[in-house]
């Protein structure tokens, strides 16, 4: 404990403790750990050497685009993976040879800020106010496994000193627990273990790589896919971005999948419920990292999916039910508050349609205001939250 400034000292023996207990997602618990103790809010936790397999394109293969984050949305993060890590000035490939080997690296170890300033990484970093950066490496032997990147705002201090001895030392910590990890972890047995806990429950679930793309899917996650496409099929967006190369079987789970991503990949576990006035699914996701026979890190992503179906008139004569699957979601976004325009942006249609829509579902209620339309709704809409 002499290496670690004085006032740390208490904080980091209960980091080492936490970091002691057994926990089945390493990289999350790390960083996690690091917010608890020491106040770092957004952080990433980056394998290296990732290993090959079915669904990932070769330009990929020894990227740093595996990673889980914490407290990080996931635009930054798509565009980085997509094209700004080629110029990360901590990617290990990029480092000048005297940095390589190195526990800990700050961002003016590598270069002056008015450089960093005019890169094309440190551009896309700044507009995230991810300004001050500091990187742990994981090594194991001469081989590097991992690393660990921690950000301060613009207008908080930059990394000095007395955060070096202190980052120096926990970055040893977790090294030595990160290859003990890495020993006791297997590829297969995510696989396996789904294949025996998940195909025949009534519960969705879907098991992706570091992509995102579906690798196993149950019966059930097929079901739900297809309430869903059902539901939200206007939108089809993030199906066109799709970069789905698998068994086309997955290809509408895959969609599902890709709609839901962006609520869902700021935080590494984390739950999100897409509603409309039929039924509510809700989505939790959470992210495991094991090793490859040859020891290489691969990450793989759980999403647990549950469809509730909601209470409706039972009176089959209900103007409700005479709705339109589009009729449905207007009256859904009105009682949600929201104006005729954000509705026809949120369906891709004109404002026109909107109002015509509006027109037709009064008609089916006979009344002349969204008052009076809410209050025939009310039993049904009293549970409702925003999608």
């Amino acid at each position: 404990m002499s290496k670690v400034p004085e006032k740390w000292h208490d904080a980091v023996m209960e980091f080492s403790l936490g970091l002691a207990k057994d926990n089945e997602n390493f990289p999350k618990k790390v960083l996690s750990l690091f917010d608890k103790h020491f106040g770092y809010r957004r952080s990433i936790f980056f394998t290296h050497g990732i290993s090959p397999f079915s669904g990932v394109s070769p330009r990929r293969m020894g990227a740093m685009n595996n990673y889980i984050t914490y407290g990080i949305r996931y635009g930054p993060m798509y565009d980085y993976k997509e094209r700004v890590y080629k110029h990360d000035i901590f990617r290990y490939a990029n480092l000048p040879a005297h940095l390589k080997g190195r526990r800990l690296l700050f961002t003016d170890d590598v270069m002056s800020f008015e450089e960093y300033e005019r890169t094309p990484y440190g551009i896309h970093m700044i507009g995230e106010d991810l300004y001050y950066q500091a990187v742990i490496f994981f090594y194991q032997g001469e081989r590097i496994i991992g690393s660990m990147a921690l950000f301060r705002s613009r207008e908080q201090e930059k990394f000095g000193e007395e955060d070096r001895s202190l980052l120096e030392y926990l970055g040893s910590l977790v090294e030595a627990s990160y290859q003990n990890y890495l020993r006791h972890s297997g590829e297969g047995r995510f696989q396996d273990n789904f294949q025996l806990f998940f195909q025949d429950v009534k519960q969705g679930a879907v098991l992706l790589n570091q992509d995102m793309t579906v690798i196993q899917c149950n019966a059930a996650a097929k079901e739900i896919s297809q309430i869903f496409w059902e539901q939200y099929r206007h939108n089809q967006g993030h199906f066109l971005r799709s970069n789905y190369q698998g068994d086309p079987q997955f290809r509408e789970v895959q969609t599902m999948i890709n709609e839901v991503g962006e609520r869902l990949s700021a935080q590494g576990s984390s739950s999100q419920t897409i509603t409309s006035l039929a039924r509510d699914i809700t989505f939790y996701h959470t992210a495991f990292l094991s090793a490859t026979p040859a020891g290489l890190a691969q990450t793989w992503h759980l999403m647990l999916i549950t469809c509730q179906t909601k209470e409706i008139p039972k009176n089959m004569d209900h103007p409700y039910n005479s709705l339109t699957q589009q009729e449905r979601r207007i009256v859904y976004y009105l009682a949600s508050g929201m104006k005729n325009e954000q509705i026809a942006e949120e369906l891709h249609i004109s404002i026109y349609t909107v109002r015509t829509h509006i027109a037709n579902i009064y008609k089916k209620f006979e009344v002349n205001s969204k008052v009076d339309l809410l209050m025939h709704l009310q039993p049904i809409l009293k549970d409702q939250s925003k999608p």
